[in-house]
């Protein structure tokens, strides 16, 4: 059985010009890494506060947090996703 190797995205924001911002940057890195990934948008206040985050706009990565009250660039979300996504396969490597 293979496993699934589909990155989980969380993008935390409200809405607000960073939120949306950050938003247009994801869409252009995933474009760009052709990075096949599950994008949940997480808007509701009360389930931010869940993530025990400092700050808003955050994006998590496989329930982890990679950057927050920032807006990275797409070449910084692309560099981020693809050391992280190669630790992550070297850390779990797929079963045949």
């Amino acid at each position: 059985m293979e496993k699934e190797n589909k990155a989980h995205i969380t993008l935390l924001g409200i809405g607000s010009l960073k939120d949306r911002a950050l938003k247009a940057n994801l869409t252009a890195a995933l474009e760009y890494l052709e990075l096949d990934a599950t994008v949940l948008e997480v808007s509701d206040v009360s389930q931010i506060l869940k993530y025990g985050i400092s700050g808003i706009p955050a994006i998590l990565l496989d329930g982890k947090v990679i950057f927050q009250k920032i807006v990275p660039t797409v070449e910084e979300l692309c560099t981020a996703f693809n050391e992280l996504l190669q630790y992550r396969e070297v850390q779990n490597p797929i079963q045949l």
